[in-house]
């Protein structure tokens, strides 16, 4: 609907100020389909600072996030003074699992915005997703004074002080939560792992039991009144909880090792050796991931000190067996990509970096060592594609804008090489291969 509308308005010479505001319009109706299609079939709008990032926010609202993730960080290349732009793109680095990327975007808008809410909140989901408690309290504390009224970061706030054992915080913070909603799950479920922290097993109890009342399927409640009714030695009901916990989707390894427990205290030591068969198999997984992680930073260390020695072949070695040992990491995949290009392995190297570039869409220099590895190989119009991308994604770096000039002589489009030589040489005054390139271009195109 808004597409034909835009193409219609267009013709009469609507200027971008006017085509922007009826894509934000199509925005605000939730036409975020119709954004997309507007600001693809206007080239100057979708390069425009606020036109990518509305392109990047309408591709966000649209699951596709690989794609949102490369205009959200060319809106924040495009004008880093925009907060806005970086929170968006940092809630996308989180959506796709990088929570470090993310972290780092909300850290940067925090400090010139250490008010900012949204910015707030993300983080301190963050810092206790990964246990970060100190970092989270900070966050957390500015939160609650900007929003009191908020059950869930009194909550939050009470979960951080907990991980720093400072109990007394933690129970006045949960308490607080409770006063305002006395159904927050996450609330009771802390407030009642403190008690129990605390010996106050009645107390405890009669808050996980709450819990389960208040939310049916959370496994964690069922799990801690397992604990309690192994200690008092009510093992049919701590192998009830256990089950349940389980049941209700409880991967805590910790739950096998009590209901092992509540096994071995009822007689059953088959099936307690069963649990803790489980329990030791879960324990002993979560220990290997963690084994191979060492390993594997430890062989690229090694790597890199071949790459130094100008040794690549068996830095490629020690790489490959890095990543072996750890397939998530992409700027592993980017480094070995990097060795392969360096060795002329450009088969090799092409996979590895689109496997960087699948986890990391947003890399300037993945997309740069992609379109360098398709230059290399003859495929330019790829070659052109992945290095306006990086271009896009970092538009001060003038070997980007050189390299698609070099790309642009090889199509003997000596015109668009021009303009290419051009911009990199205004970025890079010291740089005279530059002026010399935009000459011969210019040169080329007036014949």
């Amino acid at each position: 609907m808004w597409a034909g509308c835009f193409l219609t308005l267009n013709a009469f010479g609507l200027v971008a100020e006017d085509r922007l505001s009826t894509a934000k319009k199509a925005f605000a109706d939730g036409d975020y389909a119709g954004v997309v299609r507007m600001l693809e079939a206007d080239a100057p709008l979708s390069h425009d600072c606020d036109g990518m990032l509305l392109l990047g926010l309408s591709r966000y609202r649209l699951d596709r996030v690989d794609e949102a993730l490369i205009d959200l960080q060319a809106a924040s290349a495009c004008n880093p003074a925009n907060t806005i732009a970086r929170t968006a793109l940092a809630e996308a680095w989180a959506r796709k699992g990088d929570d470090q990327r993310a972290l780092a975007l909300f850290e940067s808008v925090l400090k010139e915005a250490p008010e900012d809410k949204g910015a707030l909140r993300d983080a301190a989901t963050l810092y206790l997703k990964h246990d970060l408690n100190q970092q989270a309290s900070g966050v957390l504390e500015k939160l609650v004074r900007l929003q009191p009224g908020v059950s869930k970061l009194h909550a939050d706030l009470g979960a951080a002080y907990a991980g720093l054992n400072d109990f007394t915080k933690a129970r006045e913070s949960f308490d607080k939560a409770l006063r305002i909603d006395p159904k927050n799950v996450s609330a009771l479920i802390g407030l009642g792992h403190v008690e129990l922290k605390t010996g106050q097993q009645d107390e405890a109890i009669q808050l996980l039991k709450r819990a389960v009342t208040a939310d049916p399927r959370a496994f964690e409640p069922h799990f801690l009144l397992a604990t309690v009714w192994n200690e008092q030695k009510r093992y049919t009901e701590a192998m009830q909880e256990c089950k349940e916990a389980l049941r209700l989707g409880g991967k805590d390894p910790q739950i096998y090792y009590h209901l092992a427990r509540a096994y071995r205290g009822s007689g059953n030591e088959e099936e307690s050796r069963k649990a803790m068969a489980e329990f030791t198999a879960l324990r002993n997984k979560a220990n290997a991931s963690e084994e191979r992680q060492r390993e594997s930073q430890r062989l690229a260390e090694q790597a890199k000190a071949m790459v130094d020695a100008n040794r690549l072949d068996e830095a490629i070695v020690l790489l490959e067996q890095s990543r072996s040992a750890e397939r998530s990491d992409p700027q592993l995949m980017f480094r070995l990509a990097g060795l392969y290009y360096d060795t002329k392995q450009f088969g090799k190297a092409r996979e590895d970096v689109e496997a960087a570039i699948a986890l990391a869409p947003a890399e300037w220099t993945y997309q740069y060592l992609a379109g360098l590895i398709a230059e290399s190989t003859g495929r330019l119009d790829e070659a052109a594609k992945r290095l306006s991308t990086a271009a896009r994604l970092n538009p001060a770096r003038a070997e980007l804008f050189n390299e698609l000039g070099n790309v642009a002589m090889a199509q003997r489009n000596y015109s668009e090489a021009a303009r290419e030589f051009e911009a990199a040489a205004k970025l890079d005054r010291s740089e005279p291969a530059y002026e010399t390139n935009a000459r011969t271009a210019k040169q080329l195109a007036g014949k």
